[in-house]
């Protein structure tokens, strides 16, 4: 009885295994495009803007919000910068004109509010 428990078990591992092949050795080893790593890049810089999370839930969804809405900002840019496409293009010149609007407001409600809430010991130092 066991054993055709075991059976199934390893059935499923294997095929498990053959439907993830490997990848190729030269994908892994392939550079990024110039592209490529500047949304690697803004990706992380946005991220990182949006760990710090104050205590206040006002506040946290600005800040966090804010970190976001400039991380679409840079994506539009590199867009603009490296893209071909005309209308990824216009909706990147929208998104740029849509968010700053939005970044704007959201500096100035943070700027009209007193004393920043302190951020949590575990999210210090994520700016």
């Amino acid at each position: 009885m066991r054993l055709a428990m075991l059976t199934p078990l390893a059935l499923l591992a294997a095929c498990q295994e053959a439907e993830a092949p490997a990848a190729p050795a030269t994908e892994a080893a392939a550079p990024l495009n110039a592209a490529q790593q500047a949304y690697t890049d803004a990706n992380a810089r946005m991220h990182e803007g949006m760990a710090s999370i104050p205590a206040d839930p006002d506040e946290a969804f600005m800040r966090g919000m804010l970190a976001h809405h400039r991380g679409a900002v840079e994506m539009a840019e590199i867009e603009l910068e490296h893209g071909k496409d005309p209308e990824a293009r216009a909706l990147a010149e929208s998104v740029i004109a849509a968010q700053q609007a939005e970044i704007a407001q959201m500096e100035a409600w943070l700027a009209a509010r007193p004393a920043a809430t302190a951020v949590p010991a575990a999210h210090a130092g994520h700016h």
